[in-house]
């Protein structure tokens, strides 16, 4: 039998490949695996999170501490050291609960208490406070029969006293009497008249005031019991209400008397006295 004869080998061919191989480029392709013609990678950058930042809710948080530190601070301060403290002002003390039960009893605060000339204004009538004069009406148990000044009466009250008004012409002898029972004699107590009361009576302590319309009212002496001389509620306590020279010549409505009042009166009274 006639042999098979093998076709001859393409040109190119290597030998001992496998036939319909298709013969490769003689350059080297370089490629790298994963597509061709992809970009090269890029280095990661910084990330955004590891950045330095600065840290506004940390410093919010710690300005709010400080400025609560800074209120507490002056808050605590003011307490503890100033005319305008309650507990260590004798002018504006809280008012006396004991006091706050009497039934129509009003309270206010009366920080001022300077000594001046003049004719005064008040916030109350009659006044419960406030600057008066340096010199003080006579306070121990007296009856005046007429209206003093107001600016006398404040500062007896400044010392402790309980002053009780009347309303001018309002009251009978026997009323004015039975009144008077409750001040004669009794140690930093005054009592007078009063133009144009609003009430038949009323009563006066630093920062307290009661008006009533009848001179037997139980709250009278309920007042007087509670606020006479009282340490809680008095600015000057132990200061002395005698005063024998306005008790000899008392003030009128509306013309209060100085210290250098009382001192030219008794000048022009003993003109040897001004020499010594």
């Amino acid at each position: 039998m006639a042999q098979r004869k093998n076709p001859p080998a393409k040109a190119g061919s290597r030998p001992g490949s496998r036939s319909g191989a298709t013969a490769t480029s003689g350059k080297v392709s370089t490629a790298k695996p994963g597509g061709a013609g992809r970009p090269p990678a890029r280095k990661p950058g910084k990330s955004i999170v590891n950045q330095k930042q600065t840290p506004w809710g940390l410093i919010a948080t710690v300005a709010v501490v400080v400025a609560f530190a800074v209120v507490v601070v002056v808050v605590a301060v003011t307490k503890s050291g100033g005319g305008s403290n309650d507990a260590g002002n004798p002018y504006t003390q809280p008012e006396l609960p004991a006091v706050a039960k009497i039934q129509g009893v009003t309270y206010k605060k009366e920080p001022n208490h300077t000594h001046r000339t003049g004719v005064l204004s008040y916030d109350s009538t009659p006044p419960v406070g406030g600057d008066h004069s340096d010199y003080w009406a006579d306070c121990t148990g007296t009856v005046y029969p007429q209206p003093i000044a107001n600016e006398n009466a404040v500062h007896m009250l400044e010392h402790g006293a309980v002053w009780v008004t009347y309303k001018q012409g309002a009251l009978s002898q026997s009323e004015i009497a039975t009144l008077a029972k409750d001040v004669q004699g009794n140690n930093y107590m005054a009592m007078s008249p009063y133009p144009d009361l609003k009430t038949k009576v009323s009563l006066q302590a630093w920062g307290y005031q009661l008006f009533v319309n009848s001179v037997t009212d139980p709250r009278i002496q309920q007042f007087i019991d509670e606020l006479v001389h009282n340490p809680k509620i008095t600015p000057e306590y132990g200061a002395t209400c005698s005063q024998p020279t306005f008790k000899a010549h008392p003030s009128t409505f509306g013309h209060p008397l100085s210290s250098s009042d009382v001192s030219a009166a008794n000048t022009m009274q003993d003109p040897s006295a001004a020499a010594k």
